[in-house]
């Protein structure tokens, strides 16, 4: 399970990369900086045990949740209409995993440095 999460970790930290790196850089430096940030989240998480690893995966699936449910009902809560499961499934649930990926890796390494 250690390393389908670090894995998890890797992919994500591509994506976050390659999505950060479009839009500021340009889409063919955005490969680099998905490279860039996919090895270091790969470099970061290997003589840090499973801690980094699962407490980011633990962070990522709770993120998921919250934006998930958060996108999926609070627009048909609070009159929204009809496109708020949209809202979930492509934006706050896929941005809610990410930002708890990372999140959850900064908080992995600051415990694993005590």
């Amino acid at each position: 399970m250690q390393i389908f999460g670090r894995w998890a970790l890797v992919v994500m930290g591509a994506l976050v990369g390659w999505i950060a790196g479009y839009w500021l850089v340009g889409p063919w430096a955005s490969v680099v900086v998905a490279a860039a940030l996919g090895g270091a989240a790969w470099v970061g998480t290997r003589g840090q045990g499973s801690l980094v690893v699962r407490t980011a995966t633990l962070w990522a699936a709770l993120g998921g949740i919250i934006g998930f449910v958060g996108g999926f009902f609070g627009p048909m809560l609070l009159g929204g209409g009809n496109q708020g499961p949209m809202l979930g499934l492509f934006i706050t649930g896929p941005g809610g995993v990410i930002l708890g990926a990372v999140a959850g890796a900064i908080v992995g390494l600051r415990r694993s440095g005590d």
